[in-house]
This record gives structure tokens, C-alpha cells and sequence, in this order.
């Protein structure tokens, strides 16, 4: 399965050129935060206001991505995206106000939700359907290796570079990223809705609109609704993280950059044993397996604020980011081969920018929720003792309800022909 994935020019040069702007976005980020969070004196508000600036416009503008990646030719909407998005993280370089930050965060962001809902309508395009989850595979172990290295790479140039310099790296890689893109071929919309693999009989007849195809698919819909939930009890990690290593392990930047790389390594790794599986993969197993190992970092995070020595919390910690990475890199994998199976190809683009949105509405309502309860009414340990209860009740609600219908699986195939690897 790797020989087939990796043979394949234009998969290959679309995760390159994913990995290449993600390196930029991760050092813009971690540059952000230095400077409003840890070399400024920035709150658990700013700390939200940070993330909400890059997710309210994905909110708002990736159904509207969506529909334009059902339109157009993707290759062009995404090399188009990045240079936009470049040209909106150039202005970070000159402003130190907050309001300023927040809006040409927020201006990134409207051109970052092409690239996701079209890399979800262009793989199946790219390989055959068997091979599915080894090509999801590929990208999200790419996305995790950029997730262990870019912390690293962010720090060791802000203990050299001032933030606002070190965000010219990100400029760098959104033109080098469009310029990779242009290698890639048309890649033309599908002008009818053809069905997918598994529940064609469920699916509304060609040309029918995505909020019909999710009203008569409830793979589809259980898809969204877990992805909701499960965000909204998980994102109060993204939101305290930064406080919670500055306060409670008493760690700086290389301590909060070394948690997320931990969590791209366990990515990384689920990642890869998917990649390389030859047995047949229930889908939804996997996901379910995926959420357990979720659950350990909302229990590490708990754990280590109520015990509060240091230390210890910073061992259990780095210890649940792994486990959590490792899950996350089985769960995202397997929900975007799932998507690209249940959905009909001229209506993807549609699917993975609402996919994008729910999971962004997860994240905000995530956001406002964790300020308004930690500290007021909860403690941390509480908060994400809270969380914990929260998954594993979720995970109940899938396994009561993938029973009912057929199991969704993937069979790799070891002698698979090379599909499209000359596209």
C-alpha cells in the first residue's frame, strides 16, 4: 500500500504542498502566541480571541468554499487560496495592535478553507477507492510529522528572531506551497452526482443537493453530529494549553511546543499504522477506537491539575498528548475515507466544507463555553473530568447506533493497480 501511495505524482505533490504551508501557518501561529501569551501578559480571553479570529470566517466561508470546489477547477482554487492567504499573513509582519492581529488572522482563514474540502474531493479523483484510507493516511502522517517538527522549528527561530520576523517564514511557504500546486493537472468539478460505494440506494438521484444526500445517509449524519460533540468536549485543551503549561507546569514556549509535537508523533503514528494495514478496516470501529484514545489527554490534563506538581503533571501530560495523537491520526483519517465513500464525488466539495464547518462550530462553542466555566464554576481538573464523562458517553451513542446498519470497510488490496499515477 505505501509503494502505491507514494508512486503516485500528484498525491504526493499535493501533500508536499499542504506540508509546506502547514510548516508556515504552525510558526505563524506559535509566533502569535509568543507574542500576546508568553512574552506579553495575554489572558485566557486573548488566548480565545486568537482562535477565534481564525474560526469564525472558516465558519462563515467554507460552505461557500465548499460550493465553489463543486464549480471550479480545485487546482486552481487552491493555488489561488494560498497566495491570498500569503498575502494576508504579510501584514502580521508590521502590526503589534490586537485588533489588527485578530483581523488579518481572520483574513488568513477565509483563504484557508479551500485547501481541506478540496483535498477531500480531489483523492478519490487520485486513487482507487481500496486504497482510500492508505492515501488519507499518507496526508495525515504528513500533517503529523509538520505537527512534531514545526514546534521545534518555531521555537529555535523565535529564540533567535523576533515573532514578527519569524512570520516571513509563512509568506515564504504560502507562495513556495502555490507554486508546488501549479505542478498538479486540472482538476475539473464532476458535473454529475454519481454515487458512492456503500449506501447507494440511500442516496438522492443525481443532482440533488448536499443537505438532501445528508438527510437520506445517516452515516453521513452521525459523521457531523460525533465530530460536533466531540470538538466541543475536547477544545478546552487548545484553549488552556498555553495557560495551563505557563501556570501549572510552569513551562515556557519549547514546554508548549514539545506537547503539540508529542501529539503530531502519536499522529504520525496512527497514521502510519493505517498507511501500512493489510487487513480489512472497519471504519467505524476505527473511529470509536480513536475517541478511547482521545479521552486520555482530557484524563492526563485532569489528572495533572489536581495532583499540581509540576513535574509529575508534565510527565502525565506529555504521556496523553501521545496517546491523543495517536488516536486523532486514526479517527481523521478514517472519518475523511468514510466522507469520500458515503458522499457522491460532484458533491464532496460541498461535503468536506460542511464537514469543516461543523467542526470549526464544535471548536467556537468549545471556546466561549471553556472561558465562562474555568475558573468561575469549574476547576480544571473538573472541566476535564467533565470532558472525559462527555466522549465516552459519545462513544456509547456510535456503538449503539453503527450496529444497526451494515459495517462500512476497506479492503486494501496488495496488488492494486497504480490509479492515476500518471495524472
Amino acid at each position: 500500500m505505501l509503494k502505491h501511495t507514494v508512486k503516485n505524482r500528484s498525491l504526493v505533490i499535493l501533500g508536499f504542498a499542504e506540508s509546506v504551508s502547514g510548516l508556515g501557518s504552525w510558526i505563524t501561529g506559535l509566533a502569535v502566541f509568543s507574542l500576546i501569551i508568553f512574552r506579553g501578559d495575554g489572558n485566557v480571553a486573548q488566548s480565545s480571541g486568537i482562535l477565534l479570529a481564525s474560526l469564525l470566517p472558516m465558519l462563515l466561508f467554507s460552505p461557500v468554499a465548499g460550493s465553489l470546489i463543486d464549480r471550479f477547477d480545485r487546482r486552481r482554487l487552491m493555488v489561488a487560496s494560498e497566495l491570498l492567504a500569503g498575502v494576508a499573513v504579510a501584514g502580521l509582519i508590521f502590526v503589534q495592535n490586537i485588533w489588527l492581529i485578530y483581523l488579518l488572522l481572520a483574513l488568513q482563514s477565509v483563504f484557508n478553507t479551500i485547501m481541506m474540502p478540496a483535498r477531500q474531493s480531489v483523492v478519490p479523483d487520485l486513487v482507487a477507492r481500496e486504497d482510500l484510507t492508505s492515501a488519507n493516511a499518507f496526508l495525515q502522517q504528513l500533517a503529523g510529522l509538520i505537527k512534531v517538527f514545526a514546534p521545534i522549528i518555531a521555537g529555535a527561530l523565535l529564540a533567535v528572531f523576533n515573532p514578527h520576523s519569524v512570520i516571513v517564514f509563512d509568506v515564504i511557504s504560502y507562495a513556495l506551497s502555490a507554486a508546488i500546486l501549479t505542478r498538479l493537472p486540472s482538476l475539473p468539478p464532476h458535473r454529475q452526482a454519481t454515487t458512492g460505494g456503500e449506501n447507494e440506494t440511500q442516496q438522492p438521484e443525481a443532482g440533488a443537493g448536499f443537505m438532501a444526500l445528508l438527510r437520506s445517509v445517516p452515516g453521513l449524519r452521525l459523521i457531523f453530529l460525533s465530530t460536533f460533540l466531540a470538538t466541543v468536549a475536547i477544545i478546552g485543551f487548545d484553549v488552556l494549553s498555553a495557560i495551563f503549561t505557563r501556570d501549572i507546569l510552569q513551562g515556557s514556549e519549547a514546554t508548549f511546543g514539545l506537547l503539540i509535537g508529542l501529539i503530531g508523533l502519536g499522529t504520525v503514528a496512527g497514521a502510519a499504522g493505517l498507511m501500512m494495514s493489510k487487513r480489512e478496516r472497519n471504519l467505524w470501529a476505527d473511529v470509536v477506537t480513536g475517541l478511547l484514545l482521545l479521552t486520555l489527554l482530557a484524563i492526563a490534563v485532569a489528572l495533572g491539575a489536581w495532583v499540581g506538581n509540576p513535574a509529575f503533571a508534565t510527565v502525565v501530560l506529555a504521556g496523553g498528548c501521545l496517546l491523543a495523537g495517536l488516536g486523532m491520526g486514526i479517527m481523521h483519517v478514517q472519518i475523511a475515507t468514510l466522507i469520500q465513500i458515503l458522499t457522491p464525488a460532484a458533491l464532496l466539495g460541498r461535503a468536506g466544507g460542511m464537514f469543516q464547518a461543523t467542526a470549526v462550530a464544535g471548536q467556537i462553542a468549545g471556546i466561549l463555553l471553556t472561558p465562562l466555566l474555568v475558573p468561575g464554576f469549574l476547576t480544571v481538573a473538573q472541566f476535564f473530568g467533565l470532558a472525559t464523562l462527555a466522549i465516552l458517553a459519545l462513544v456509547v451513542y456510535i456503538v449503539r447506533t453503527v450496529r444497526k446498519a451494515a459495517p462500512v470497510t476497506v479492503t486494501p488490496q496488495a496488488q492494486t493497480a497504480e490509479v492515476a499515477e500518471t495524472i
